[in-house]
């Protein structure tokens, strides 16, 4: 442990927020001419360093040691740290690793310094090891979505980008980003009217995949309730509207600003009142839910028609959001879900952002569809991102079987086995919403202790039975996955959890 803490502190000395990690990579790279391992960069900046086999294991599989160089650089409204040239300022609180105010950068750090101390480990029988570090991981899967077929040769790769000690993930969901695009048609705001901004906060949030399953309460939903409500009972008009912050981030907060009657005010505050009480009443477990309407003193200026505010709010409370089907083959596993993830009005337009999961092709497609149909009634237009594959578990996997050997000798307990409703290979490490926290911590106990780190033992395994032919089989079907997938890096994790 000593030893991956130590180059931790090394790693942290170095600035490389997303997008800017040239000094890391230079770091990397002396680091291995240093210690004679070939080291090359590919166009945009991911680096792959050769570790040479251990004599004698020359013919056994080459490993891939997966990681990212990047970290998610964010500090205390009150900090005074440049995140482009000053180092971090680690604190260690008994079994904690901290930071002085900003985050902490142990995703991908930590995994960074693991692989390094396995590499440089004089006591380590170990087949050939590429260890891959990748760029603009924390923003975007940069630099694994541009991975070029044949950049590593590995046909075994383990991610080391994971969080929980003794939990294999094994398969995740794919995924897919579509907006809807609805265009707007603003008119004057009558001077009389008064404007009152309906917010709904206060919620716990949460990762779009991973608590998709919870039924947490959605700030985006939520509101289109409250609109579609308040519609029923006086006319109103929309002069804005706002709502959650990412796709991958189930929706704390929503807001619209809306223009009524002056005879309606006091019919309004009641109403919110109401409606505010019954879903405190439905959402019990989300006990900070908070829904409130306030008079703005400023005049709204434009408004929406009342045409473009009905179609605007019925669109809102006809799209789909949460899970959408359940797994038949794996108990209490999410097969399809749709996150509403953000609302937002640009460019004389109305985009609403949607987060589309699933397990299958099919589902993917299918809330696609969806989506396509609704924009197509509303007369809205559509646009897709490319998205990612899932990855299918293979329980029967070698590396699989060989890791939980190693597991069950060194701590005499099973490891948790997980497949997860997220993609692999973009972080919000945690939840999205942990994941930009500033309190972001390392557990030291958690890291490999300095005489058997699980990951040694796994190397030495996998360089034991390099000569198998029948295991290089087993292993050929792991390179065919990843190679034939390598612009996706959510089908890179054997093992580690890196999520989206």
């Amino acid at each position: 442990m000593q030893k991956i803490l130590g180059i931790f502190e090394q790693i942290s000395r170095i600035p490389r927020c997303s997008g800017q990690e040239g000094k890391i990579s230079a770091f990397l790279t002396e680091w291995a001419q240093t210690r004679g391992f070939a080291v090359r960069a590919d166009a945009v900046g991911n680096l792959l360093i050769s570790v040479p086999a251990s004599p004698g294991q020359q013919q056994a599989p080459v490993v891939v040691l997966q990681c990212h160089m990047d970290m998610v650089c964010e500090k205390t409204p009150d900090s005074s740290h440049d995140f482009a040239v000053d180092p971090l300022q680690l604190i260690y609180e008994g079994d904690w690793l901290t930071a002085a105010n900003t985050t902490l950068g142990a995703d991908n750090g930590a995994g960074l310094a693991t692989a390094l101390a396995l590499a440089e480990d004089p006591e380590l029988v170990h087949p050939q090891l590429e260890i891959l570090c990748t760029v603009d991981e924390e923003s975007g899967l940069t630099g694994a979505s541009s991975l070029a077929a044949g950049f590593f040769t590995g046909r075994i790769l383990i991610n080391l980008d994971s969080e929980d000690e003794g939990v294999f993930t094994i398969g995740c969901a794919g995924g897919r980003h579509i907006e809807l695009i609805l265009p707007l048609h603003h008119e004057p705001a009558p001077a009389s009217d008064p404007v009152y901004e309906l917010r709904v906060h206060g919620l716990q949030g949460g990762h779009s995949g991973i608590n998709i399953h919870e039924q947490r309460g959605n700030a985006n939903a939520l509101l289109a309730r409250l609109l579609t409500r308040l519609r029923a009972a006086m006319p109103l008009r929309l002069a804005a509207i706002e709502g959650g912050s990412a796709h991958n981030a189930i929706p704390r907060d929503a807001a619209a600003s809306l223009v009524v009657l002056p005879a309606d005010e006091v019919l309004l505050a009641a109403l919110v009142a109401e409606l505010a009480a019954g879903l405190r009443a439905e959402y019990r477990h989300e006990p900070h839910l908070a829904v409130s309407v306030q008079k703005k003193a400023e005049h709204a200026g434009w408004v929406l028609s009342r045409e473009t505010t009905a179609r605007v709010c019925d669109l809102l409370m006809a799209v789909p959001d949460g899970v959408m089907a359940m797994s038949k083959e794996v108990a209490g596993l999410v097969d399809t879900s749709m996150n509403f993830a953000t609302i937002r009005e640009q460019d004389g337009a109305l985009s609403l952002l949607f987060s589309l999961r699933s397990v299958r092709p099919a589902g993917i497609e299918w809330l696609a569809g969806r989506i396509a149909a609704l924009a197509a009634l509303a007369g809205a237009g559509v646009r897709q991102g490319n998205g990612y594959p899932g990855w299918q578990p293979d329980m029967q996997s070698e590396l699989l079987a060989r890791a939980r050997q190693v597991y069950q000798g060194l701590f005499r307990s099973e490891p948790v086995i997980q497949i997860i409703h997220a993609g692999l290979g973009q972080k919000t490490e945690r939840q999205e919403n942990d994941k930009n926290d500033q309190q972001e911590r390392q557990q030291r106990s958690q890291l490999p202790p300095a005489a058997e780190p699980p990951g040694q033992k796994l190397i030495q395994r996998l360089g034991q039975g390099g000569k198998d032919p029948g295991q290089q089989d087993r292993h050929q079907k792991i390179a065919d996955h990843v190679q034939e997938n390598c612009g996706n890096e959510e089908n890179q994790q054997q093992q580690g959890r890196s999520v989206d």
